[in-house]
């Protein structure tokens, strides 16, 4: 059973700045349809990190039918975006946690994961902020611990200053992930996925280069 970890609080908004009415009772009542509650070890997991409107959660579905998908992310608004595609879509693979990732990762002592999924975290540009931010060198080896061998992350961003914190925090981890593309000058994500989530297609319209990393698991 899942319990909250408030040391690793996540910030950001769980509800979107419409004011469009949401009837929580329902809201909850169908996420406890495909509420993630414990890890089964006869199972292989996809971990996907704050899944926004679940566009990855459904490709990761679809992708990987053998393998069960853990989707977490808070934001209410995102989450009945993703469950009206599941049941529209008669998918059977998706679990979701509303809430903080690490609430997923605590506790757990065997190696689950088969990839991690990490699309466009939330970059908290302002330097007083950077503390906020996921993808740090510490998160990057708690989930080392929990991979399966030869599995793989990956991370994308369209922000300019988080490349380079991805990158510090890769450089911190060079003993525990092989950096797969590292070589490759073009990181763009339409080079390996065929994939436009809502993030994705707001960096392009921005005029913004979404990057690639694929750290593989050593």
């Amino acid at each position: 059973m899942l319990s909250s970890n408030f040391s690793n609080r996540l910030f950001g908004r769980t509800r979107g700045r419409s004011k469009k009415n949401i009837n929580l009772k329902n809201y909850y009542e169908t996420v406890d349809k495909y509420k993630f509650q414990n890890f089964n070890e006869e199972i292989e997991y996809i971990l996907d990190v704050g899944t926004g409107y679940g566009e990855t959660s459904i490709f990761l579905a679809k992708q990987f039918p053998d393998k069960v998908i853990i989707s977490c992310e808070k934001y209410i608004n995102g989450n009945i975006v993703l469950l009206k595609n599941i049941e529209n879509n008669k998918i059977k693979n998706i679990l979701l946690h509303n809430g903080n990732v690490y609430d997923v990762l605590e506790n757990i002592n065997k190696k689950y994961f088969k990839l991690i999924w990490i699309f466009f975290p939330d970059p908290w540009p302002k330097n007083r902020h950077a503390k906020r931010r996921l993808v740090t060198s510490d998160f990057l080896v708690k989930l080392h611990k929990n991979m399966k061998e030869n599995s793989e992350i990956y991370i994308a961003t369209d922000s300019v200053i988080y490349v380079r914190f991805i990158l510090n925090s890769i450089y911190k981890c060079k003993d525990y992930f092989l950096w797969v593309n590292q070589s490759k000058i073009n990181l763009k994500i339409k080079d390996y996925f065929d994939i436009e989530t809502k993030y994705y297609k707001k960096a392009i319209n921005s005029q913004r280069k979404p990057s690639l990393f694929i750290l593989r698991k050593l």
